[in-house]
């Protein structure tokens, strides 16, 4: 029994389990990257590759570790998405009032699905007592299953999350040369292009499993207000 209580963790020792302090970190690094825009961009994207980075070792930590929790899963999600936001906040930033149509639309439209579409996957998570966000439901198409395979470890899911994450750094990347021609290498800026229009089409595929999250979601809340209101009417 005493061996027993002495592996009983509290609220506090989950807090600071080791993948959880990497996500502070994670965090910490989005605020410091912040303070780098306008002036210091390849400072600023050095920062967020290196929070990207650290995002891999949360995950092994917390295998190796047996450090595995709902708080450390919700915290990891919030460090992606700060992380994207703020990625999406310096291409607006720094592209200025140059920005095209369509920058300023993904500036907008991308981050707000992400939040949208990571409350929606929290909320089903919690209400249904999935283990974990990334496992999906059978009725889900066979594109998102293959996007969410095996934890993302598969070609597509690769693509997915390269275009999630390097999207906006890649473009930020590219502002930063549009706006110092005489440093810009040609051939650099040419893989530059090619690489964003790969990160575009990943990032296409995150945004369609997005919106399909959400609209299931939604689908589910209102199926279950229409049952709630057929029991009503019964008892009535």
């Amino acid at each position: 029994m005493a061996k027993e209580a002495k592996q009983l963790r509290t609220k506090r020792d989950i807090i600071f389990y080791v993948p959880n302090l990497i996500g502070y970190l994670r965090i910490i690094l989005c605020v410091c990257a912040s303070f780098c825009l306008p002036r210091y961009g390849w400072s600023f994207i050095a920062l967020m590759l290196i929070s990207a980075f650290t995002d891999l070792l949360d995950g092994i930590a917390a295998r190796k570790l047996n450090q595995c929790s709902r708080f450390g899963e919700l915290l990891d999600i919030i460090a992606d998405i700060a992380c994207r936001t703020l990625s999406w906040i310096a291409v607006f930033v720094l592209a200025g009032e140059r920005i095209t149509y369509l920058d300023a639309v993904m500036c907008i439209i991308i981050p707000t699905t992400e939040w949208v579409s990571m409350l929606a996957t929290q909320i089903e998570a919690v209400h249904r007592n999935k283990k974990h966000w990334k496992r999906t439901n059978d009725n889900a198409p066979w594109l998102l299953r293959k996007i969410f395979e095996n934890g993302f470890k598969n070609p597509i899911g690769c693509l997915t999350i390269a275009g999630l994450f390097g999207l906006p750094l890649a473009k930020v990347a590219r502002i930063i040369l549009s706006n110092h021609p005489s440093a810009a290498v040609p051939v650099f800026s040419t893989l530059l292009d090619f690489l964003i229009i790969v990160l575009f089409a990943g990032r296409a595929l995150g945004f369609w499993a997005e919106t399909w999250v959400i609209g299931n979601f939604l689908d589910q809340v209102l199926e279950e207000d229409a049952k709630a209101d057929r029991r009503l009417r019964r008892q009535h």
